[in-house]
């Protein structure tokens, strides 16, 4: 079965810019770096999956929340 990718949106969240993107029957979204003051995330840390477009997006903009917050946790 071939993989379907179709790019959705890029959107910037409290620094961090979100590429939504729906592949292999799941949503994604790529959390990468716009300003460089904030705090990094590690590789295995930047993608965030899940089956609903919107819940997958809310989870990524958690995490980001965690990550400004309580930065010493990651």
């Amino acid at each position: 079965m071939a993989q379907l990718v179709s790019s959705r949106e890029i959107v910037e969240y409290r620094g961090y810019s979100l590429q939504v993107t729906f592949a292999s029957l799941q949503w994604q979204v790529l959390i990468g770096m716009v300003v460089k003051d904030r705090p990094t995330l590690q590789p295995g840390e930047q993608l965030v999956k899940g089956w609903n477009e919107e819940e997958t997006l809310k989870r990524a903009k958690t995490r980001i929340d965690l990550l400004i917050e309580s930065p010493s946790l990651h």
